[in-house]
């Protein structure tokens, strides 16, 4: 059983920490990897940006942000199938632990947050796409069950899944776009889905004086309590090896200059987390790659 903890609960010790290992609360801690601001020239204390979100009982996990700017509009990724290896299961044999291989922003709008990505969430094992955002809701084109139906179940020759996130606005609206793609053993798509959602302009982004988006595009793998309880952040054996490759803003690759906060939660329960060139043996400049095993009761 998890304790539930607010910022306040935490270690002020190491609020002027920007760079190295970390210590939150309990046995709970971790590593940041990078806390500044490119564009400005100067490093951010975790107590700035970083402290306030924290995720200490969603299990192990990071996340990456790009510079906040409105330089890009779409972010990318692919992964093989092939390459994941999980185990949501408890003791008992049922599924205790959801999986997420994500992209999305953070901004500064009602709608200032989306996930989308790749997700292992139901009670059966298989993979389907996923998203999530603040107030968003269904896609404005399509339903939820749209969304999880397409899944490696319904189409079985998939070998990879491409995901794109995109932006976009005007001077009435503000637009972002989710496209998952399957693609066979040949790398030929198989399947396609796109999702939209619109809403008012400045109601997802801030702007910039050009009046285009501002945002940070994000990109994180994490297994959550699939109870959604903080406290059932337990010591359960359950595990994930994944990897996210081609990563890409506008096309060109998503290496470690373009990252701006990268941290990690739950140290003890990450055996081997590689993000871009900022880790110790990387596996290539636009590749993350984490191996997790939730086997400490850290909090």
């Amino acid at each position: 059983m998890s304790h539930n903890y607010k910022v306040e609960d935490l270690d002020n010790s190491m609020d002027n920490v920007y760079i190295g290992p970390y210590h939150a609360i309990d046995k709970v801690g971790g590593y940041i990897y990078r806390s500044r601001e490119s564009l400005y020239g100067f490093d951010v204390p975790l107590k700035d940006h970083i402290k306030c979100m924290l995720e200490l009982c969603a299990g192990a996990h990071y996340y990456a942000h790009s510079v906040y700017s409105d330089l890009y509009t779409e972010s990318s990724a692919l992964i093989d199938l092939r390459e994941l290896k999980i185990r949501r299961v408890n003791i008992d044999g049922k599924p205790c632990r959801n999986a997420y291989l994500c992209l999305g922003y953070v901004s500064g709008g009602k709608y200032w947050h989306m996930d989308t990505g790749l997700a292992n969430n139901s009670e059966e094992d298989y993979w389907s796409a996923f998203s999530w955002g603040s107030h968003y809701g269904s896609p404005d084109n399509c339903t939820n069950d749209d969304v999880h139906n397409f899944n490696t179940r319904n189409y079985p020759d998939t070998r990879y899944f491409r995901n794109t996130f995109r932006v976009s606005g005007t001077e009435e609206t503000d637009t972002v776009t989710c496209i998952y793609e399957f693609l066979n053993e040949n790398k030929n798509v198989i399947a396609t889905l796109s999702l939209e959602f619109k809403r008012g302009f400045g109601e997802i982004f801030a702007r910039s004086e050009n009046g285009k988006p501002m945002l940070r595009f994000t990109r994180f793998m994490s297994m959550v309590p699939r109870s959604g309880k903080l406290s059932d952040d337990d010591a359960d054996e359950t595990y994930l090896v994944a990897t996210m490759r081609d990563l890409r803003l506008d096309g060109t690759h998503w290496t470690e200059d373009r990252l701006d906060y990268v941290w990690s939660v739950q140290g003890a329960n990450i055996l081997d987390l590689q993000i871009s060139g900022l880790s110790d043996h990387p596996v290539a400049d636009d590749v993350d790659y984490i191996n997790m095993v939730h086997r400490y009761q850290l909090n």
